[in-house]
């Protein structure tokens, strides 16, 4: 319930600037406009993962750039009386090699690379507010999903799948420079939930384990980031943009066999560019 209430208390604050905001007519607003788009992009996520002991010191990374498609759909309604509410989702697929370096299964070192997918998916809902014909300002809620996929090649490899989901808040920015140009911007806050790892196979079998399972501790998940929409003919859209994820886990407990996974942050980068249709 954290999360919720920390919005409701966020939204607060906004109430003695919304009677203003309602009362400028969004008739055919390139700000309104640019959050009615079903749009699909290309993207290259840029992560570094790394993994520490108790004492703060680095047990593990792994870095690299993974390149992917994003898929999004917006809409912007009036409805119940309530102008602009506003809903999104986006999905997001990468998949590639990351480069790994650490220490493994009795504490060889190891140097490698592994084949990784990452799926995103999130949900906003929130509502618009006008403070000029250029200028709207979206407070919404917002949850989701991430899962990671890592296959360490090499000796001493074996498969992992980190996922988690995460429930928050945030805020939005959209400021018209024209009629066909629409800048964003993003700022995000969330608490993962039910976060967890995963282990199987590689040189867990070898050494006569089976699948592990771990619960990981929550965290903050903090986001932010900036775009472009620019107008190019009738309804298409050209966009891109810069989002900027900071999250991490904390620690499992020991399991029976002596294992557990430690805690860790993730930072990740996301480049797009790709096209809409407005609707």
């Amino acid at each position: 319930m954290r999360p919720f209430l920390t919005a409701a208390f966020a939204l607060s604050l906004l109430a003695p600037l919304a009677a203003r905001a309602d009362d400028l007519l969004a008739t055919d607003l390139p700000v309104v406009n640019v959050n009615r788009e079903i749009g699909i992009a290309a993207t290259a996520m840029i992560q570094n993962y790394t993994e520490h002991d108790g004492a703060g010191n680095t047990l593990d990374t792994q870095s690299g750039t993974l390149p992917g498609l994003e898929g999004k759909i917006t809409t912007m309604v009036d409805a119940l009386g309530i102008s602009n509410l506003y809903a999104g989702v986006r999905y997001g697929y990468s998949g590639g090699s990351f480069g790994y370096n650490g220490a493994t299964i009795g504490g060889t070192p190891l140097h490698s690379n592994s084949n990784d997918t990452i799926n995103n998916v999130s949900v906003e809902l929130g509502k618009g507010f006008l403070f000029s014909p250029n200028l709207m300002l979206i407070p919404f809620i917002q949850g989701g999903y991430h899962d990671w996929q890592s296959d360490l090649q090499g000796p001493g490899g074996y498969n992992e799948d980190h996922s988690n989901g995460f429930l928050g808040f945030g805020v939005r920015g959209d400021y018209a420079l024209n009629t066909r140009l629409v800048l964003t911007g993003r700022l995000g806050w969330a608490e993962t939930v039910g976060g967890s790892a995963n282990a199987s196979g590689g040189a867990l079998a070898a050494e006569g384990y089976g699948p592990m399972n771990f619960a990981l501790g929550d965290t903050p998940l903090l986001q932010a980031g900036i775009g472009a929409d620019y107008l190019l003919a009738n309804r298409i859209h050209l966009y891109g943009g810069l989002d900027y994820t900071h999250f991490g886990y904390g620690a499992s407990g020991v399991n029976g066999a002596g294992f557990y996974e430690p805690s860790s942050t993730t930072s990740d980068l996301t480049i797009r560019i790709g096209f809409a249709f407005g609707f």
